[in-house]
């Protein structure tokens, strides 16, 4: 075991150096166990709907196989490649890609029948533009052909086996949205009071948290209103402020109040936007619309 482990932290060190050299953005790294399918490496999407891996095939003996599974989230009508690109030690991959467990369907399979990006000579499988037909949990398994798949990730073949360093690539995936908290007219202790009809601005202040720096945020994205989709987007403060006395610095922004679209019953409002590396955000603030008068 010591020594596959060696062999396995030996052929990541080749992978990533190759990338180190060719320049390509690096994500995360293989982790175990990812062995069976039911402890499949947990992936994170990133900011362009895509991950990166890099891994390694290490058979500890012929009745051992070695492979790998990541599982990543999905959203129904995601069109996904799943590529290996770029191998090492002459490792002869294979990519399976399964359904949702706990069943975990066999969906598609795909050989070394194609050129790594930029290459003549050297082929890795690849899945190419795959529609997924349902929201959920889908996982990914690579190992060297011609180890076969039954559905929920057992073997039909360990013949032939090879190792090697790999880099695993998904893409085609609708970002995460990460939600964030937000609030309106900060200052008031009860829900913000909203009148559709009057004219100016409504301040909201996106407030920071451990995970959310709202200083990042792209302020070109930034959307508000009933739906969070309302163009009312006016003006944000240069400087952070501490709004809630967290210690985090906060963004407070300006929204025109008649482009927000609100009408009587609405009780939130809601922002919508981008950090500045990409990635989708959604705040939700309490608020009440105030009658409009009688005669009006």
């Amino acid at each position: 075991m010591k020594t596959q482990r060696t062999i396995r932290r030996t052929l990541l060190a080749m992978v990533l150096a190759a990338l180190g050299a060719s320049g390509t953005a690096l994500a995360v790294d293989e982790a175990n166990p990812n062995q069976p399918i039911q402890s499949a490496q947990s992936l994170t999407v990133g900011a362009g709907g895509s991950i990166t891996v890099n891994g390694a095939i290490v058979h500890s003996a012929p009745s051992v196989p070695d492979v790998d599974f990541y599982s990543f989230e999905a959203q129904e009508g995601d069109v996904v490649t799943v590529n290996i690109d770029g191998t090492t030690n002459g490792l002869d991959a294979n990519l399976t890609l399964f359904g949702p467990g706990p069943a975990y369907p066999v969906l598609i399979m795909s050989t070394d029948a194609i050129l790594d990006s930029g290459s003549t000579t050297e082929a890795d499988p690849r899945i190419d533009g795959f529609r997924l037909n349902a929201a959920g949990r889908y996982t990914v398994a690579v190992s060297n052909f011609p180890i076969l798949f039954r559905p929920g990730g057992t073997m039909t073949s360990t013949r032939t086996l090879s190792s090697g360093g790999y880099t695993l690539i998904i893409s085609g995936l609708v970002p995460p949205v990460q939600y964030i908290n937000i609030d309106i007219k900060p200052g008031n202790a009860e829900p913000a009071p909203i009148n559709p009809k009057a004219k100016g601005v409504v301040p909201v202040a996106l407030l920071s948290s451990y995970e959310f720096n709202a200083l990042d945020a792209d302020l070109s994205t930034l959307t508000f209103g009933a739906t969070g989709d309302e163009r009312s987007f006016r003006r944000c403060g240069k400087e952070g402020e501490d709004v809630n006395g967290d210690g985090r610095p906060d963004l407070v922004c300006h929204f025109e109040n008649e482009a927000a679209g609100f009408v009587r019953g609405d009780l939130a409002g809601v922002v919508k936007g981008k950090t500045k590396s990409g990635k989708s955000f959604e705040g939700r603030g309490d608020l009440k619309v105030v009658p409009e008068k009688r005669g009006n």
